[in-house]
């Protein structure tokens, strides 16, 4: 006897677009000293066109520069930026730090229907040095994302 079948193997994962955050312009006045910082920028990491039936869904964010202050998730500006004595803060939606390269899971999906979600943060311009010198300030993080 000879079965034959075609088996389809698909992975279950979302769609999660590149995020871009314009932290805008800043007046140096805006920062008082070491430790003070901007105002926040709002954004989401989307998840879309999430199948159903997964466990669940994890994620890290993972900085490209060096990190200058883990404890309140700051990282260094990256090689294009002419900007001194700022990093960049990464912050949760609710404005609490974002622990960087830690393992979350995202408590919002349901696994009977999939769907699209997204996962807000905020991230903000923070104060490392005594100085501050004008200029564009950018990095970068990488988002990991993990389907079980």
């Amino acid at each position: 006897m000879v079965l034959a079948s075609d088996i389809a193997m698909k992975a279950a994962a979302c769609t999660t677009p590149d995020v871009t955050i314009p932290l805008g312009d800043h007046l140096q006045s805006e920062f008082t000293g070491i430790n003070s910082f901007s105002s926040s920028t709002s954004f989401n990491v989307a998840l879309t066109n999430c199948p159903a039936g997964m466990k669940s869904i994890t994620y890290r964010i993972d900085p490209t520069t060096t990190v200058l202050i883990a404890a309140k998730s700051v990282v260094a500006l990256d090689g294009s930026s002419t900007a001194t004595g700022v990093g960049v803060q990464l912050l949760d939606g609710g404005g609490a730090v974002f622990p960087l390269s830690a393992v979350k899971t995202f408590s919002g999906y349901v696994t009977s229907t999939g769907g699209s979600y997204t996962i807000p943060f905020r991230a903000r311009y923070y104060q490392t040095a005594a100085a501050i010198t004008p200029g564009p300030a950018n990095t970068s993080m990488t988002v990991t994302m993990q389907y079980l």
